[in-house]
């Protein structure tokens, strides 16, 4: 028996030589426990999930957006020019869907100003616990906005919402926006 191999090792044996290679037998034997940790692991996350989802509604961080106290929530700097910049582009897709439907260049143009000027708000330090909540809901309806109606709506909670004294607001004639756009707006350049 000194160079033969026991029978139930030569079925894994895959060299020429004779020589037993096993490793394909190990991996398999070694990402068992893996697989079952997985699973185990899985169905304790599942109730963990079930569980928080019996918390009393009060523990849930906000759906909607919320005042200060009662106040608007300061502006800062990054968030009044990221929001004049999205606002520019609203007024650009209204005026061109007055003179004509925009193309599909054009809207995807509008969609990747809005997702930067986004960014570039997102980027900031943190403003502080309440601030950062109601600018990402608020952001969040300008991102999942389907259209120039949504966007316009998602638009219009901003001043509600955050103190910028120096916003425009939208109108839903675009004729009546041409004529006297804040300086904030001519800056920026539409998609």
């Amino acid at each position: 028996m000194g160079d033969r191999q026991p029978q139930r090792l030569r079925r894994h044996c895959r060299r020429r030589d004779g020589a037993c290679r096993t490793d394909g037998y190990l991996r398999w034997i070694l990402r068992v426990p893996l697989v079952i940790t997985a699973l185990v692991g899985g169905s304790l996350s599942f109730a963990q999930a079930m569980a928080a989802d019996a918390r009393p509604p009060d523990a849930v961080a906000p759906r909607q957006l919320q005042l200060d106290h009662g106040q608007r929530w300061p502006a800062d700097p990054a968030l009044r020019e990221g929001m004049r910049r999205i606002r520019a582009v609203a007024l650009w897709m209204q005026q061109a869907q007055a003179e004509g439907s925009l193309s599909a260049r054009q809207s995807r143009a509008a969609t990747a100003s809005i997702e930067d000027s986004v960014a570039a708000i997102v980027d900031h330090p943190p403003r502080g616990g309440g601030m950062d909540v109601n600018l990402r809901l608020l952001l969040g309806r300008v991102l999942a906005a389907d259209g120039l109606p949504q966007l316009l709506d998602s638009l219009e909670l901003y001043p509600r919402y955050f103190d910028d004294p120096g916003w425009q607001p939208l109108t839903a004639n675009p004729a009546a926006d041409r004529g006297s756009p804040d300086q904030a707006s001519t800056q920026a350049t539409p998609p």
